[in-house]
């Protein structure tokens, strides 16, 4: 439910709000943390999913966050599929409109995180929970279902202090495929990927022995799990790769961010962090690249869609000062030049991490956070970004 301390500081904001009645931003929750890390549509609405921590045990849960088309009548339902402190991280709609949901689980009775994928049917009913289990750390962070209702999803796994890319094909009904885990003597983790024809591309980061970040890319076969290729893109400093989609006939675009490359700042000695986008090509090829920033606010990308006319949206945050964000949204054209910027400011810190473009505009999902709690936060703003 909105707090009516979140609806004062709403009503404060109005002059954000745009003239049509769809335009809302608004936050939901209560006490603590509540996370939106994915958003979907419904037939009467969207659904969010949402990591919530509580007061009491399990700290941890899972939950569904649904809203009215309009952002009102918003109703929570934990999500008890999976037993133990839960950490949800992407969300997907598939046939028939059931609702997939992946992260990872840490039992009572363990301390270590094994990977879980679940569907839900439209009317909310558990279908079936998957939740296989393997030695050491395994977490889900990305997740796309395919027409057939088989799904792929990716993270990392962990074995003592290694760190490689983790990822799983399940059929229809939940059933393992396969799964593929591979990286080298760094680091790496997968943040997000899309499936074209019979391939899947990823991208996330792989972490330097000099302790910097590349944005890492991987091709698998769909089939089999093979991994085609692997190549990192980086300068002297760090870059991610947080968000991949499909750009054209065997191409695709990434966001993330980096701060090897940008406008140097002469007051903080040192280049602020921006948007960064990798066009990249079925091969590995790297087709151009783009920076977005300046020397006022650090900014990260974390989501990325496509509106109707094929124009990048891409949401994250911008950051002025340390501990502190505003939610961020910008929208491209084909050529990769900024057609707009929105930035919303609701307490001391704003981040958006799952953007969905609609017919008219587009509706996006992160958090808010205030110095008393952390809250979902929800916009949706016309093809203006008003």
């Amino acid at each position: 439910m909105i707090t009516l301390r979140f609806l004062l500081m709403i009503l404060a904001h109005m002059a954000w709000q745009c003239a049509g009645a769809q335009g809302f931003i608004n936050t939901y929750g209560g006490a603590l943390a509540q996370d939106g890390v994915a958003i979907v549509p419904t037939p009467t609405g969207y659904a969010v999913g949402v990591r919530t921590n509580t007061d009491q045990e399990p700290t941890h849960v899972a939950q569904l966050l649904t809203i009215g088309s309009n952002g009102t009548g918003s109703a929570w339902e934990t999500i008890g599929d999976v037993q133990g402190n839960s950490f949800p991280q992407a969300m997907a709609v598939g046939p028939g409109q059931a609702i997939f949901l992946v992260g990872s689980v840490i039992a009572p009775d363990s301390s270590s995180h094994d990977a879980f994928l679940l569907k839900r049917s439209l009317d909310g009913a558990q279908q079936w929970i998957a939740q296989p289990h393997h030695h050491g750390d395994e977490q889900y962070f990305a997740l796309k279902v395919l027409p057939d209702g088989s799904s792929v999803a990716a993270g990392v796994r962990a074995i003592g202090a290694d760190h490689d890319i983790w990822v799983t094909h399940f059929a229809a009904d939940g059933t393992v495929q396969w799964n593929a885990a591979f990286g080298s003597a760094l680091d790496e983790e997968a943040y997000d990927l899309v499936v074209s024809g019979n391939d899947i591309m990823l991208t996330g980061r792989q972490v330097n022995f000099g302790g910097t970040t590349d944005a890492f890319f991987a091709r698998l076969d769909l089939t089999d799990g093979t991994v085609l290729w692997t190549t990192s893109w980086g300068g002297g400093a760090n870059e991610t790769g947080r968000a991949i989609r499909i750009l054209g006939a065997g191409t695709f675009v990434m966001a993330g961010s980096t701060n090897s490359f940008g406008m140097w700042d002469t007051n903080e000695q040192r280049i602020k962090e921006s948007m960064f986008l990798i066009g990249i090509d079925l091969n590995g090829d790297t087709l151009w690249t783009r920076t977005v920033g300046d020397t006022l606010y650090d900014r990260r990308a974390f989501c990325i869609d496509f509106a109707d006319n094929t124009d990048l949206l891409i949401g994250g945050e911008r950051s002025e000062l340390h501990g502190e964000s505003d939610a961020d949204v910008y929208r491209f054209n084909a050529s990769t030049g900024v057609v707009w910027e929105r930035a919303w400011d609701l307490g001391k810190e704003e981040r958006l991490l799952s953007m969905l473009a609609l017919q008219d505009g587009f509706i996006t999902a992160g958090w808010s956070f205030d110095p008393l709690a952390r809250q979902v936060l929800i916009v949706r703003r016309d093809p203006n970004g008003n």
